[in-house]
């Protein structure tokens, strides 16, 4: 319990008005006050120290930080600007912008120490930011030097340049200041706790309350607004299609079918969240310890990575007997036929789905001990009802087998526009309508959708989408490679070709011929003829590869692997 009982003695609100249910704040209220002594937020850190929440003291603080957002300056269809990372603080932050009246912009996947940071709170006409005051995080290092130094935990925002951001809250996380003298030092809670009042705005079903952001795959961000309507019906969508009921206890290392945000299964069923920091720690202690907590926590459904599914599978024969077993194991992304091996011994089943923010689930496919040994990689099964694709104009259920192509998708709950930007809202709709998702798929013969991967990934060589993630996965078994990154160039002739850029280990006599000797073994080439497509034309050897934020910068490897085609450059850097 993180409140003193005197504290939650409720406070007078005015007349009732009759919930909307059509609103998050409606459903918010409903769960709340039908099951007050639920505990239902549950937060682990990485010292492993459990923290949680009933529903009477969610209700409170959120209340309370919906006053406390008012009383300094925040109004309804105000944007606020949540940076907290995953914690029980950006949660109930959360209810309480919503409660305010004022529209949660979420961003936790604002990431960018550059000017670029600006660029989406810009975008969003954000004038409120609420932010970790700490060294770790990117939005305190991008505000520090912009608020009055007073030290106070709210602060106006001095930056000349960007007037609009008229302040700034500093809500420091429980878990991180737990062994700090917290006499000198208030967490959001102690704010929230200390404000006087609660406050609750009256709001409509069409009024705004999220903003999503999303970063496209040119480094722009991708803002999506919504109301409190379509809000609630994602969240339904999300509770019929991973089956969700009140009594399901939900843990999750990534957002439930990628929706980020909001936790949509607790708005619409009031089911037990379960949230960690796990995912900061060594990968074999991440196993260990998300395994541990399952268990404790008797967890029904669990969201997970596709890596972190794949650690667990590959432990699941190490688990003692009897173990507890998931009702649902859910993931996102590409899942490879490897993963199958936890249904039975760690899950009755998974459910692997496509979702976007403009769309929010758009597919899913569920997999049981009866059907895994159908299953192909790439598959994310049948539509979501209000769903069409261009594949299928007519609606859902009239797919047919097709040819590879770009997913196009068109319904209800896919937006219609990115939030104030017209030039990538121009770029990215057919004139018919139709949200042009990046994503390359097609139907098979079942009507079952595949996802391939991005547009942008593809290597389109002899009429033949190549994703270059494949031919990684598989040159990098390799004995000898350390890393492998495969990207096209085009030859001497203008022919796109491919070529396999490798890292070997210091300690092995690795040739080139040895790696074209196994690609031929891996992808089917010939010594005659590497006609196949996915065999890689070229290989070279690099000491390092050219990085930038972090990651490899496929486009300049790219360039380097030119040049030595070329002749301008050696075949080794």
């Amino acid at each position: 319990m993180l409140c003193d009982s005197e504290i939650f003695n409720k406070l007078p609100l005015g007349p009732r008005p009759e919930l909307n249910y059509r609103t998050v704040t409606g459903k918010l209220k409903s769960i709340w006050e039908s099951h007050p002594d639920k505990e239902t937020l549950i937060f682990f850190d990485d010292d492993n120290e459990r923290t949680s929440l009933k529903n009477e003291e969610i209700q409170l603080l959120a209340q309370k930080c919906s006053s406390l957002l008012r009383s300094h300056g925040v109004r309804k269809g105000d944007v606020v600007c949540n940076l907290l990372q995953s914690s029980l603080e950006r949660e109930v932050t959360n209810f309480g912008i919503i409660l305010a009246g004022a529209i949660v912009m979420h961003g936790d996947v604002i990431n960018d120490t550059s000017h670029h940071f600006w660029t989406p709170i810009l975008q969003a006409n954000a004038r409120y930011l609420i932010v970790e005051p700490v060294a770790e995080s990117t939005g305190w290092k991008m505000l520090m030097d912009d608020i009055e130094p007073s030290g106070a935990d709210i602060e106006r925002s001095t930056n000349a340049e960007y007037p609009q951001i008229q302040k700034v809250f500093k809500f420091r996380l429980e878990h991180h200041i737990k062994d700090v003298n917290r006499e000198s030092v208030k967490s959001a809670f102690d704010l929230m706790k200390a404000h006087p009042g609660v406050y609750e705005e009256r709001v409509f079903s069409h009024d705004p309350a999220a903003i999503f952001v999303a970063q496209g795959s040119q480094k722009h961000y991708k803002l999506v607004l919504r109301n409190h309507s379509q809000l609630c019906q994602i969240a339904h969508r999300v509770e019929d299609m991973f089956n969700v009921t009140p009594e399901d206890v939900v843990y999750n290392d990534w957002p439930i079918s990628w929706l980020a945000g909001l936790p949509f299964c607790y708005i619409s069923t009031g089911c037990s969240m379960v949230k960690s920091t796990l995912t900061e720690c060594p990968a074999q202690k991440v196993v260990r310890e998300t395994w541990s907590l399952i268990e404790d926590e008797h967890v029904t459904i669990a969201s997970l990575h596709p890596p972190m599914i794949q650690m667990l599978s590959s432990h699941c024969d190490d688990l003692p007997e009897p173990h507890w077993k998931l009702k649902v194991l859910s993931t996102t992304g590409f899942v490879r036929q490897s993963v199958m091996d936890a249904i039975g011994t760690c899950t009755t089943s998974i459910v692997t789905c496509y979702s976007l923010i403009e769309a929010g689930v758009v597919s899913r496919l569920r997999l049981t001990e009866e059907n895994k040994t159908r299953f192909s990689e790439g598959c994310v099964g049948d539509l979501s009802d209000p769903v069409r694709t261009k594949f299928d104009t007519e609606g859902n259920g009239s797919a047919k087998a097709t040819k590879v192509g770009e997913i196009l998708l068109q319904g209800k709950l896919v937006c219609k526009e990115y939030f104030n930007d017209p030039n990538l809202t121009k770029m990215s709709f057919t004139n018919d309508g139709f949200l042009m998702t990046g994503d390359l798929g097609f139907y098979n013969e079942e009507n079952q959708l595949f996802v391939l991967g991005r547009k942008v990934d593809a290597i389109i060589r002899g009429g033949t989408a190549i994703f270059p993630r494949d031919i990684e996965e598989k040159v990098n078994q390799c004995p000898g490679i350390w890393k492998v990154k495969v990207v096209s160039i085009k030859d001497y002739k203008g022919i796109v070709q491919m070529c396999a850029c490798v890292i070997p280990r210091t300690d092995d006599s690795l040739t080139i011929e040895r790696v074209k000797e196994f690609c031929r073994y891996q992808l089917g080439g010939t010594y005659d003829a590497d006609d196949n497509p996915h065999m890689p034309t070229y290989v070279f050897f690099f000491e390092e590869f050219p990085m930038h934020k972090g990651t490899v910068n496929r486009r300049m490897l790219a360039y380097m692997a030119s040049e030595i085609v070329h002749g301008n450059a050696n075949c080794e850097y």
